[in-house]
């Protein structure tokens, strides 16, 4: 189990009628924190991780000899088997063994396999930052050593004495994570000409996330941090605003501070419902914290108010005053609980499935994405800068995409060849005209 205090959190077991800690535990929170500058939600997946492993290796003793990685292979194959621990209680009244399940996993995926062992090998990296060496000769005798040290970790204690680095100065070796093979879809971002259908097909809610994420380039975590206080009905502009953050929104307050004082919201509270990994903002945009940019911005931005009436009437909305607990985000479930980006993701499958069938379109696009409506307003700038030759529209998506760096943009502006065609064809035309007018 996990326990949090004020400087970080430790890792607990319950083992042998007794509670004990995983060595070093509390120190490597902190470092992931401070050190690493990891996420709270980060630090707690890769916590979670090495409590399953080492929970697992309490009641999986090492073979004779076994290396550090083999030792790692085992587990990777109980985690893609999935597993249940159990130990036996005695029942002080009546004098009866019960078996009781101590912990549990489900089969997973590779890719979910190799961010298990990412977390664990955290920790290791964290001993051996910390003047730690693994000794193999202890892990061969690490079940003996639990019983009486109740740790995992009694065989690591080794300071790196002038002996000790001549004698086992190698380098810890970790069990190389799955291959995973790569995505063959050859296209990245949604097709922009069928962005119209996909609005058309889905439900109010949806289309005001399709259109932020693919008329304005916002990602899915920025796209739900959006509040009913940061739509300017009188001017037609919509700000997204870091929930973490003391930017200032359109009222003058600063959002992290206007949460907290007006509804409660610890936005750096632990485990709250506002806090979940997939509404992390990360990042601004646009990157000079103004209103959004939109592409097409009479089709889509006037598409986007009118939907936004549609929406706040349709039975999917929750209005704010009777909202429990009160929250002023925008979108939200029949209940009023937050939309979360797993939900809308199915639902973006769903209206791309629907799209793909009523246009008749021939390319494979299943694999695509909410992700990829980010990438189609990258591309469709590309575009228009191949037609036109204005070189601010790679600054100005710069700043529209929220890229800090001019690397990020410039991925997209490696122009397509059948742009490129397009391009020499109709400027060979210009010059072929022009030239024929001079005769």
């Amino acid at each position: 189990m996990l326990i949090t205090c004020n400087k970080g959190i430790s890792i607990k077991a319950y083992f042998d009628d007794d509670i004990i800690t995983l060595d070093d535990s509390l120190e490597w929170s902190i470092w992931l924190k401070n050190i690493r500058d990891v996420a709270d939600n980060t630090r707690r997946t890769f916590m979670k991780s090495m409590e399953r492993f080492w929970m697992w290796s309490l009641y999986n003793p090492v073979a004779f000899d076994e290396k550090f990685p083999s030792y790692q292979a085992r587990y990777r194959e109980a985690l893609r088997d999935g597993f249940k621990i159990f130990t036996r209680i005695k029942d002080e009244e009546f004098g009866d063994e019960l078996e009781v399940e101590i912990c549990s996993c489900s089969p997973l995926q590779k890719i979910t396999i190799n961010k298990e062992l990412a977390g664990i090998n955290s920790y290791f990296y964290f001993t051996e930052e910390h003047d730690l060496l693994y000794d193999h000769r202890f892990v061969n005798h690490l079940y003996e050593k639990q019983r009486s040290a109740k740790s995992f970790l009694s065989g690591i204690q080794i300071k790196k004495s002038g002996l000790a680095l001549e004698a086992f100065g190698q380098k810890i070796k970790y069990l190389p994570p799955y291959k995973i093979p790569k995505n063959n879809q050859t296209e990245k971002w949604f097709p922009m000409e069928l962005f119209d259908t996909l609005l058309e097909v889905s439900k109010p809610r949806e289309r005001l996330i399709f259109l932020l994420c693919g008329a304005c380039s916002a990602r899915i975590g920025q796209a739900l941090n959006l509040t009913l206080y940061d739509i300017d009905y009188e001017n037609q502009e919509v700000w997204l605003l870091d929930s973490k953050s003391d930017n200032i929104d359109i009222y003058g307050n600063k959002r992290r501070v206007w949460l907290k004082d007006d509804y409660g919201i610890d936005m750096f509270q632990e485990n709250h419902q506002h806090n979940t990994s997939d509404l992390q903002f990360k990042y601004p945009i646009p990157f000079s914290n103004g209103p959004l940019f939109w592409i097409n911005e009479d089709k889509y931005k006037t598409l986007f108010f009118e939907t936004l009436q549609a929406y706040q009437k349709s039975d999917t909305y929750t209005p704010e005053m009777i909202r429990h607990p009160r929250h002023p985000f925008l979108f939200t479930t029949k209940s009023g609980k937050r939309v979360h980006a797993r939900e809308t993701l199915s639902r973006f499958k769903s209206s791309m499935r629907k799209t793909v069938k009523k246009m008749n379109y021939a390319k494979d696009i299943s694999d695509l994405g909410l992700h990829s409506l980010r990438h189609m307003f990258g591309h469709a700038m590309a575009e228009i800068y191949a037609r036109v030759g204005d070189d601010s529209l790679i600054s100005i998506t710069k700043d529209a995409m929220g890229h800090a760096n001019m690397d990020s943009t410039m991925i997209y502006f490696n122009i397509s060849s059948d742009t490129k065609r397009a391009t020499i064809r109709r400027l060979t035309k210009d010059i072929h005209s022009k030239s024929m007018i001079n005769v």
